[in-house]
């Protein structure tokens, strides 16, 4: 049985907040895990050698360990048929592991973003980010990148490595509706039949185009009392972590934050929920809108190509136009417009699952993998 370790800094093995990114990892252990490989997962954030890391085991049981040089001195870099890398940390040792006579695991860097794109597009991206990133997109035998948006974006800025990329799209893990949580959520929130719930999913930050959304819900907020929005990510952006306390303490009835829910949750305020808000100003994929629409909920998204396939089946609104008001007012007003474009973003996410194949793909990937 040949041995995979994923590397990432996060995933979802507790009631600690994770992202997207922990989703994907997840969901590409369970592909292969199905496939009939030993799938371990290491999840550290660091970069220094001295501090703690995680092993996630094959059986779900989990190793803790004082430091990443503790970790290497029970598993060996040789132990691995593949290395699948998530992040951009450890890339030195990765490096060096190229070098190693002998046999030695095949290295899969799959992204989430391309770091310079974003650098370019004006957001704040650390330097070592940047730089080990283009690390592993050279060290890398071969790079999985999570749709064809980013595989444009790829091929413009590292054409020298086409050669190298896969098209993986990511894929949703999705939950039922529990109407026993949900009620519980209706009741713990006075929410009323004839109330509208609003949703936002991400961190609270302005990549994710937070701002947009909590500058403008006070004067939406005063206008529609039936108006419910809830916030669920966590905040990494100290100013706008204050702004959105002020404004739960303003609307202590109408706007609601949740630092972290767990995905069977979560769900449920998606299936509660009558319109999602992604305000995102750069996005490869969004697990969060796609999982919405699963659940039938009128989507308000900020035009980003990436979401060109939800075109005709959303309200898109222009973060640079600043008619993001405008556009949630429509939905908030229109109740068949919403139950229109929540039928039509539900048709759209159930053809793509039907076109998904993330565990044919992966497993494919690994089979044909070029030797040498």
């Amino acid at each position: 049985m040949k041995k995979v370790l994923f590397i990432t800094f996060e995933y979802p093995i507790s009631k600690s907040y994770c992202g997207g990114v922990g989703q994907i990892v997840e969901q590409s252990r369970d592909a292969l895990l199905e496939l009939g490989y030993e799938a371990y997962v290491l999840i550290s954030s660091e970069f220094n050698r001295k501090r703690p890391v995680k092993l996630l085991l094959p059986d779900s049981s989990i190793k803790q360990y004082s430091s990443f040089n503790s970790y290497l001195k029970d598993y060996n870099w040789c132990t691995f048929s593949y290395i699948i890398h998530h992040f951009v940390n450890w890339t030195k040792d990765l490096k060096n592991l190229k070098k190693h006579k002998g046999r030695r695991p095949k290295i899969i860097y799959h992204f989430h973003s391309i770091l310079r794109r974003e650098k370019d597009s004006g957001f704040r991206t650390l330097n070592r980010f940047l730089y080990n990133q283009e690390r592993m997109i050279e060290l890398a035998n071969s790079i999985i990148c999570p749709s064809n948006y980013e595989y444009d974006n790829f091929i413009r800025y590292f054409p020298s490595f086409i050669d190298k990329v896969t098209v993986i799209e990511n894929t949703i893990k999705s939950f039922p509706p529990d109407k026993n949580t949900i009620d519980k959520i209706r009741e713990e929130y006075s929410i009323k039949p004839d109330d509208i719930v609003s949703l936002y999913v991400g961190r609270v930050e302005r990549i994710k185009g937070a701002h947009i959304i909590l500058n403008e819900t006070p004067k939406v907020l005063r206008k529609h009392r039936r108006l419910k929005l809830f916030f669920v990510g966590r905040s990494l952006e100290k100013d706008l972590y204050k702004k959105l306390i002020r404004l739960r303490n303003k609307f202590p009835r109408q706007f609601f934050y949740k630092r972290y829910l767990e995905r069977v949750d979560l769900f449920q305020y998606y299936y509660l929920s009558d319109i999602y808000i992604n305000s995102s100003l750069s996005e490869s994929f969004s697990l969060s809108t796609h999982e919405s629409a699963l659940c039938d909920n009128a989507l308000l998204l900020n035009k980003l190509p990436v979401l060109e396939k939800f075109k005709g089946a959303s309200l898109f609104f222009n973060a640079r136009e600043e008619d993001f008001s405008y556009k949630f007012e429509t939905l908030i007003n229109n109740g068949d417009l919403r139950r229109k474009l929540s039928r039509k973003a539900n048709i759209v996410v159930n053809r793509f699952l039907g076109n998904n194949k993330l565990k044919e793909d992966l497993g494919k990937l690994l089979c044909n993998f070029p030797h040498g």
